[in-house]
């Protein structure tokens, strides 16, 4: 028996696989299904890009639009600042103008009361006068009556006739004196002042009529008070621009304020021992320094002199 011996058996041959067959058209087909993904990224970093330049335009104008914002903010501010200042202006302007308006409403009062006493004394004066062409016409007709019962004795007549002129004239003389009495000046205690002096020449004809002495002054703001004959005197203030003055005066142990005086404006008190008026006439005000005169009554009151000596 022969004995055939067996085969090795060696490798065996497989099949290739179908995929290795069919590659190309897989790739093609991995190729078509990533190009949407591909666009679609494109898109979006497109759009992405698209996004960062509108949010950074968007920024430049927020920035812009800020600062725009801030420099009218600023501007309003300084605005309102000025505004502030103006009406802080206008507040202060009406304080001093509410405080003028209520001293001319007290020298407009003052003013008032003064004309309401030269109406009085006006009133009084036009009486007097009526009243004494009342006693001239009286005696007028006294005298046509006695012309009338005398007409024999033409001297006896004249006579009358000259003392009834001469009577005429002097109730003449004192209507004159009365009117004259109207060019004087109120006091600042409603009292009838003297004659004022506008000049030296005035002055020296009040001093020749002998009725009250008048001492002239200089006087200037200083520390020390100044003797002005029996008075002394102490200038406080003065308002050139507005010719007013206010000053002390101190006499028989009293010190007297006269406050807010004007030019020729006669400044009365009374002294002890005087029944008339001691007054202050300025003439001239300058800055811290007023020129004038005191007029002082020369006759003192009897009783007065009489219970000093006692």
């Amino acid at each position: 028996m022969s004995i055939t011996p067996s085969p090795v058996p060696g490798p065996e041959k497989q099949p290739l696989p179908e995929s290795t067959a069919a590659s190309p058209a897989v790739s093609s087909q991995i190729k078509s299904s990533n190009l949407p993904i591909i666009l679609l990224a494109v898109v979006m970093v497109l759009g992405l890009g698209g996004l960062f330049l509108f949010t950074k335009n968007l920024s430049d104008r927020l920035e812009q639009a800020q600062v725009s914002l801030q420099a009218s903010l600023t501007s309003q501010g300084q605005s309102l600042e000025q505004i502030t200042r103006r009406l802080d202006q206008a507040d202060a302007r009406q304080s001093e103008l509410q405080g003028e308006v209520g001293a001319t409403q007290q020298t407009l009062g003052s003013t008032q009361a003064e004309l309401q006493k030269a109406r009085q004394m006006a009133a009084e004066l036009a009486k007097q006068q009526q009243a004494a062409k009342q006693e001239l016409a009286s005696q007028l007709g006294e005298l046509a009556e006695v012309q009338e019962a005398t007409r024999g004795n033409l001297g006896d007549l004249s006579t009358d006739v000259s003392g009834v002129k001469g009577e005429v004239k002097s109730t003449q003389a004192e209507l004159e004196a009365t009117k004259s009495e109207l060019k004087r000046v109120i006091g600042d205690l409603g009292v009838q002042s003297d004659l004022i002096a506008h000049t030296r020449t005035d002055l020296e004809s009040l001093r020749a009529r002998g009725d009250r002495d008048y001492v002239e002054f200089d006087l200037r703001k200083v520390s020390k008070r100044q003797k002005v004959g029996t008075l002394q005197l102490e200038l406080k203030k003065t308002d050139e621009k507005r010719q007013k003055y206010t000053l002390n005066l101190i006499a028989d142990d009293r010190t007297i304020e006269k406050k807010d005086k004007t030019v020729f404006e006669p400044v009365q008190f009374y002294q002890q021992g005087y029944r008339q008026a001691t007054e202050i006439v300025v003439q001239q005000i300058f800055k811290d320094r007023i020129t004038g005169y005191v007029s002082s009554p020369k006759l003192r009151d009897a009783q007065a002199a009489a219970a000093n000596m006692q």
